[in-house]
C-alpha cells in the first residue's frame, strides 16, 4: 500500500506548491449562481421557489470523481438507504420505504427492469449527468404509479458545442473505467455520441491488490464474495434548437454482465457450474417542446425494452471448456417493454394563476418461461392537472389531481395538495399527496420454482393506496460572509394493502405475495449548509421509524427507529484544486420477526463510511486529475443478529456493505 500513499503525498506537494496564497488573493467555491429544478413542475422553476421541497445532487458533488453511478451518488444522502446484492445490483429506501415504491426517472422518462422490486441503480453512469433531483414523499399526481416514497430524476447535460472528452478512472479494487463523449454543432443543432465500457474483476475478502488484471488458477479461489462485471453504453442524441420548439432526440444501448463462477465440485475438484447474468436495455424517445406566446407544450415519446437473461454452464475445469446445463430451471429469459406518450399543456407567466393539464399513456408488457401463460399485458390511461395560485408574495397554493384508469385495477382519484408560506428568506412548505401502485407483473405473474427457490404470483393481489403528510422549513441566513441554509422536514407515511413476500406454505416453504393490512413510516430530518469564500459544509442527522407489524399481537413498539448522520465538505486549494470530504454514518436498523410464536429483535449494525478526493486542473483546464480514497475506515461487512433468511445472505449473519479501503485515480482529457 506504501506505493499508493506516496502518490498521494507527491500530489499534494506538488499543488501546495503550484496554488497561489489564500492570503494574497481570495478564492471563490460558490458563487450565488441560480439552481432550477423540473421536476414535478410547471416549468423550470428556482429551487427556492418550488413549492416541493426539492433536494439537488449538484455538479460540485458529481465532479468530485468518488462516484461512479447513481447508486454510489445516492448512498451519502440523508433518509436514503442503499443495499448492495452482489446479483441483484444496489437498491434504495426513501424515507424507510424501498425499492417497488420509488419512482426512478431519466429526464422525467421512467426507467424499466427491476430485479427484486427495485431499479439496479448501478447500472445508471454518471458520466454526463448535470444534476439529480430528490422529491420525498409521493408524486403520483403527475408521474403515476411507483412514485410512493419518492421521486429521483436524473437530468442529463445539454449539449450545445462542439467537444470531445475522454474520462479514464482506475481503482485498486480491480475497476478500470473509460468514457468517451464526442459531440458536434451542426448548423445550430447538436449532435452527441457517447461510449462507456466500466469493468470490475470481481473481490473477495484478503484478496491482493493488482494493477493489471491476470490470469488466476481454477481452484477455489475463482469464486469471488463481489462477481465480475462489465458493462458497455452507447448512446446517441441529436438536439434541434429553435425559437419557438426544441426537439430532443436519443438512442440508448446498455448491455452489461455478470459472472458468477461457481465453487470446484467434489470429489475431483476438476468441474463447477458457472452462471452469468446479462442485462440488455434498448431505450429510444423524444422530448418535443412548443411555445407559443404564454402557452408551452410538451410531448414525451418514449419506447424502453428490457431484457435479463441467466444462463448456467457446466465448466471443465482443466481445459476450461464449458457446456450449456439442460436443466430448464437453471436457464431464464425474461423481456419487458414499455410504450410511453405523455403530452403537457401549461402556461407560467400568469402573476397569479398558472396551471398544467396532461395525459400520460403507458403499455407495458412481459414475457418469459418464468411469467404466468409466459406473456401478460397492462396499460394505464391517466389525466392530471395542477394548478398553482399566486395568493399574495407570501403564500402560494398547489392542488392537483389525477384520473387513472389501469386495465387490471380500479384506481381511485389520486389528489394531492401543496402550499408554500414566505417571508424574508425563510419558508414554510406543507404538503398532503395521495398515492397509488398498481401490482408489477412479477407479483402477479412470476412464477420462480428450482431447487433453491419456490416463488408464486398471487394474481389476486390488490393495489396499494398511501397518504402522506410532509411539513418542511427553510432558514436561510446571511453574516458578513457566510451564508447558512437549514431545512428541517417531519413527515408520516400510511400505506394500506402493502405488497409482501410471505411464506404461504410452511410444509412446502413456498412463498408468495399477499396483501398485509398497513404499514407506516415516520421521521424528522435536518441538512444545513454553510458556505463560505473558499468552503462548502454540509451535515445532516435524521430519526426514522418504521411500522412493526407485530405490536398489535405482542407487548412491543410500534415503531422501529433508526437514526443515520451525514457530512460532506468541499474546499477549494488555490484556483485549480479543490478537497471533497463524504462521509456517512448508517445508523442500527431493529426489526421484530416471530421464532416459535415469540417476537425476537434483530438488527443490523450501524457503519461509517469516509470518502476523500482531491480534483487538479491542469494545462488551461483541459486535463482534471482525480485522486482519492473510498472507504478509509476499511468496512466489508456489518453483523445481522438472529435468523438471517435472505436469499442472498452468507451463512455467519453478516450482510456485505463495501470492499474495503481502496484507492483511485481519474484523468479527464477535453480535446
Amino acid at each position: 500500500m506504501k506505493k499508493y500513499y506516496l502518490l498521494i503525498f507527491i500530489f499534494c506537494i506538488q499543488n501546495l506548491n503550484a496554488q497561489d496564497s489564500l492570503v494574497d488573493k481570495k478564492i471563490v467555491l460558490k458563487k450565488d449562481l441560480p439552481e432550477v429544478v423540473v421536476t414535478g413542475q410547471l416549468s423550470e422553476t428556482l429551487v427556492q421557489d418550488a413549492i416541493h421541497k426539492i433536494r439537488i445532487i449538484g455538479i460540485k458533488e458529481l465532479n468530485s470523481g468518488l462516484f461512479l453511478d447513481v447508486a454510489s451518488v445516492l448512498s451519502k444522502e440523508l433518509n436514503i438507504r442503499v443495499s448492495e446484492d452482489n446479483v441483484l445490483g444496489a437498491s434504495i429506501s426513501i424515507q424507510g420505504i424501498s425499492g417497488q415504491n420509488v419512482k426512478v426517472l431519466i429526464d422525467d422518462i421512467p426507467v424499466i427492469g427491476r430485479l427484486n422490486g427495485s431499479i439496479d441503480l448501478s447500472q445508471i453512469s454518471l458520466s454526463n449527468v448535470e444534476r439529480i433531483e430528490i422529491v420525498e414523499g409521493p408524486l403520483s399526481t403527475v408521474y403515476g404509479t411507483d412514485a410512493l416514497a419518492g421521486t429521483i430524476n436524473i437530468i442529463t447535460k445539454e449539449q450545445t458545442e462542439s467537444k470531445k472528452i475522454f474520462t479514464t478512472y482506475y481503482e485498486t479494487i480491480g475497476k478500470y473505467n473509460c468514457n468517451f463523449l464526442l459531440s458536434e454543432n451542426i448548423k445550430g443543432n447538436t449532435a452527441t455520441y457517447q461510449f462507456g465500457r466500466n469493468y470490475f474483476n470481481g473481490w473477495s475478502t484478503n484478496q491482493n491488490y493488482r494493477l493489471i488484471p491476470v490470469k488466476e488458477l481454477a481452484d477455489s479461489k475463482r469464486f469471488k464474495e463481489w462477481k465480475p462485471k462489465e458493462q458497455i453504453s452507447h448512446k446517441i442524441n441529436y438536439n434541434v434548437n429553435k425559437d419557438s420548439y426544441s426537439i430532443k432526440n436519443y438512442f440508448e444501448i446498455f448491455n452489461e454482465k455478470i459472472t458468477n463462477r461457481g465453487m470446484p465440485q467434489e470429489p475431483y475438484y476438476e468441474n463447477a457450474f458457472d452462471e452469468y447474468y446479462h442485462t440488455f436495455r434498448k431505450n429510444l424517445g423524444s422530448d418535443i417542446k412548443f411555445q407559443q406566446n404564454e402557452h408551452k407544450v410538451r410531448l414525451l415519446l418514449a419506447y424502453n425494452n428490457y431484457i435479463r437473461a441467466k444462463e448456467t454452464f457446466y465448466k471443465n475445469l482443466t481445459d476450461l471448456s464449458e457446456i450449456l446445463v439442460q436443466d430448464v430451471s437453471m436457464q431464464d429469459t425474461s423481456h419487458f417493454n414499455l410504450w410511453m406518450v405523455k403530452a403537457i399543456i401549461s402556461n407560467d407567466n400568469s402573476e397569479k394563476l398558472n396551471y398544467q393539464i396532461g395525459i400520460d399513456l403507458n403499455k407495458q408488457n412481459a414475457k418469459g418461461s418464468r411469467i404466468l401463460e409466459t406473456y401478460q399485458e397492462k396499460s394505464n390511461y391517466a389525466l392530471f392537472t395542477i394548478i398553482e395560485y399566486k395568493v399574495n408574495d407570501l403564500i402560494s397554493l398547489r392542488p392537483s389531481v389525477r384520473l387513472v384508469h389501469n386495465t387490471k385495477y380500479k384506481a381511485p382519484v389520486v389528489p394531492s395538495m401543496n402550499a408554500l408560506f414566505k417571508w424574508r428568506k425563510n419558508k414554510i412548505r406543507i404538503s398532503y399527496a395521495k398515492g397509488f401502485r398498481a401490482p408489477d407483473f412479477k407479483e402477479l405473474f412470476f412464477e420462480f420454482v428450482d431447487i433453491n427457490h419456490n416463488i408464486i404470483g398471487n394474481e389476486l393481489l390488490t393495489a396499494e393506496e398511501s397518504n402522506n403528510y410532509n411539513i418542511n422549513t427553510t432558514i436561510s441566513k446571511n453574516i458578513l460572509e457566510t451564508k447558512t441554509i437549514t431545512d428541517i422536514s417531519i413527515f408520516y407515511n400510511n400505506i394500506t394493502n402493502k405488497i409482501d413476500l410471505i411464506n404461504s406454505s410452511l410444509e412446502s416453504n413456498q412463498y408468495s405475495y399477499f396483501n398485509i393490512d398497513n404499514y407506516a413510516t415516520k421521521g424528522i430530518s435536518c441538512r444545513t449548509n454553510i458556505s463560505i469564500a473558499n468552503a462548502e459544509i454540509n451535515f445532516g442527522i435524521s430519526y426514522i421509524g418504521r411500522y412493526n407489524n407485530l405490536f398489535n399481537e405482542y407487548n412491543i413498539a410500534k415503531f422501529n427507529f433508526s437514526k443515520d448522520l451525514n457530512i460532506s465538505a468541499l474546499f477549494q486549494l488555490g484556483k485549480k484544486t479543490k478537497l471533497n470530504i463524504f462521509y456517512k454514518r448508517t445508523g442500527k436498523l431493529p426489526k421484530f420477526i416471530l421464532e416459535n410464536n415469540n417476537p425476537i429483535e434483530i438488527y443490523s449494525d450501524a457503519y461509517d463510511i469516509l470518502d476523500l478526493s482531491i480534483n487538479r486542473r491542469m494545462y488551461n483546464d483541459l486535463i482534471i486529475m482525480t485522486i482519492g480514497a473510498k472507504n478509509i475506515m476499511n468496512i466489508t461487512d456489518i453483523n445481522q443478529s438472529g435468523n438471517n433468511n435472505t436469499v442472498h445472505s452468507s451463512n455467519n449473519n453478516t450482510i456485505p456493505v463495501g470492499f474495503g479501503r481502496t484507492f483511485f485515480t481519474s484523468l479527464k482529457f477535453k480535446i
